[in-house]
């Protein structure tokens, strides 16, 4: 709502990229804004187009780890396991690599990279640390410009506030090349992250995401509502007191609708008597705080899956919670059914996420867990 002019730059810019004429486009914008979901809707939008992809994810978890969003990237792509025997690893690593031709010293760095053992197939060079990062960056890059020579690619890297000097390292040299590419790379970061010294080259796009205006502000709410329109006086509470941040829009008209105030009709909601004083929760914490005090058994779960980080596997969370596993999955059913968490996969190999990183930030700090095994629970994860 409200980017159609910011996602038809976009698509233009793709159209340049697919022809040969590679393109940057720098998302930026304060937490919550949308600059993820305007990422998302470019990749809805070229659906039906053959292109390559390559998401980057980086965590404020993961900003001291060198190449974390490579790695976690390329074990997937790979479809690698810890529990797999080395064979098989270095097998589906070879699979992975395979089609693009690389030469044998970046297959070896790359297994290297992934910890996978070679086997004596690919002996890894012997070579200083810094010029192994060197030619690690180097073989990264190749494998760009490889992916892009065989098809267009979208390669989009998120929050770059957060991400690590390696891979940051790797941006520089990916936005440096990208013109010679047929290649469009999406940026997303808050206003904090310095991207300077990519401004003012030609096939850079800065983009500045603003907050929504009043009509699409509305219309957003009215979209959590299932379409119908929320009382005058709850409408306007909620859009004064979340200022056109769409995610606060989300989060705060979903705790009021979760609240027992209102009562679905034919085409609207009404309010069940009057309107109690600071009925509205007041942010995002508290609106969060709201509807997981209606979600009782699913806060320790909550709690612990945020101590982890913004993602966390399914067995780590058991490991931590120590829940019975029907307890655990009918909790982690309700957060996904909450919206509050997406899962990738079936448990018990799933893997979930916070649907933000800000809903993930809120848990720790907002949720009370009295008692002294819950504690030790939250330390515990939070040691791991």
């Amino acid at each position: 709502l409200g980017r159609e002019e910011e996602l038809e730059l976009l698509l233009r810019r793709w159209r340049r990229a697919r022809g040969g004429d590679g393109q940057v486009a720098l998302l930026r914008g304060e937490a919550g804004i949308g600059k993820s979901r305007l990422a998302a809707a470019l990749r809805e939008a070229l659906a039906g187009e053959e292109r390559d992809e390559l998401v980057l994810d980086c965590s404020p978890q993961h900003a001291d780890s060198p190449l974390r969003p490579v790695i976690a990237r390329l074990e997937r792509a790979a479809g690698l396991a810890a529990t797999d025997a080395p064979e098989a690893r270095l097998s589906r690593l070879e699979a992975l690599l395979a089609p693009l031709g690389p030469p044998p010293e970046d297959v070896a760095l790359l297994a290297d990279l992934l910890s996978v053992d070679t086997l004596g197939h690919w002996p890894v060079p012997d070579l200083s640390p810094q010029l192994r990062r060197e030619r690690l960056l180097a073989a990264l890059s190749r494998r760009v410009r490889s992916l892009a020579a065989r098809r267009p690619v979208l390669a989009v890297v998120e929050d770059a506030h957060w991400i690590d000097p390696t891979t940051r390292e790797l941006l520089d040299l990916l936005v440096a090349e990208a013109a010679d590419m047929a290649m469009l790379l999406v940026v997303t970061h808050r206003p904090e992250f310095d991207a300077g010294a990519w401004l003012g080259q030609p096939h850079v796009l800065p983009l500045h995401l603003n907050r929504l205006g009043r009509a699409e502000h509305l219309a957003l709410l009215r979209r959590v509502a299932g379409g119908k329109a929320l009382p005058a006086e709850v409408e306007a509470e909620v859009l004064a007191r979340t200022d056109g941040v769409p995610l606060f829009v989300e989060e705060v008209g979903r705790a009021v609708l979760e609240s027992g105030l209102l009562r679905e009709e034919a085409d609207r909601w009404v309010l069940d008597g009057p309107m109690p004083r600071l009925a509205v929760p007041g942010s995002l914490q508290a609106s969060l705080v709201a509807r997981l005090d209606r979600l009782p058994s699913v806060r320790e779960v909550a709690q612990a899956g945020a101590a982890i980080g913004r993602e966390f596997a399914h067995d780590l969370l058991a490991a931590v919670t120590g829940l019975p596993e029907p307890a655990l999955r009918a909790a982690l059913d309700a957060l996904a059914a909450a919206d509050l968490v997406r899962r990738r996969g079936a448990p018990p190999d799933a893997v979930y996420a916070f649907r933000h990183a800000l809903i993930r930030d809120a848990g720790p700090c907002c949720m009370d867990m009295p008692g002294i095994e819950q504690n030790q629970r939250l330390t515990t994860s939070r040691k791991i």
